[in-house]
């Protein structure tokens, strides 16, 4: 884990009112924090399994951005800021988001307004918003 990086992307987040959000590519920038996000998984993929596979999503020529919901800002000085919920912006279904994250198994896939889009979460006029969320 990167502590500098940490520190700064906590530093960032605490000036936001909750919740807070992150572009996912910040988020996972100097983590290797299996417990940041999908820590409920029994065998957890691996932290890099998560970053590749939105780094491929993000790819997509139907996404726009992809934000990562802060649920925990400092769960401990040795933890990544937690996540249970990421937002899609795009024209993605819900079904191919599902197919894309089926090997990082979150435990529902859907309408973004379902889940409470942050105020964070910026999508061009009328781009629907999905969400993956793990418990």
């Amino acid at each position: 884990m990167d502590l500098a990086k940490r520190k700064t992307l906590i530093e960032a987040l605490a000036t936001q009112s909750e919740p807070q959000v992150v572009e996912i590519n910040r988020f996972f920038d100097g983590n290797d924090d299996e417990g940041s996000i999908g820590c409920n998984l029994s065998e957890h993929p691996g932290i890099d399994a998560f970053r590749t596979t939105f780094e491929r999503i993000a790819q997509r020529g139907d996404v726009q951005a992809i934000y990562a919901r802060i649920t925990e800002l400092d769960p401990g000085e040795d933890s990544w800021p937690f996540v249970d919920t990421v937002f899609v912006v795009g024209t993605i279904s819900s079904d191919e988001l599902a197919a894309e994250l089926a090997e990082l198994e979150p435990d529902e896939v859907g309408d973004g307004d379902d889940f409470g889009v942050p105020a964070g979460v910026e999508s061009s006029p009328k781009a629907p918003v999905l969400a993956a969320w793990w418990d």
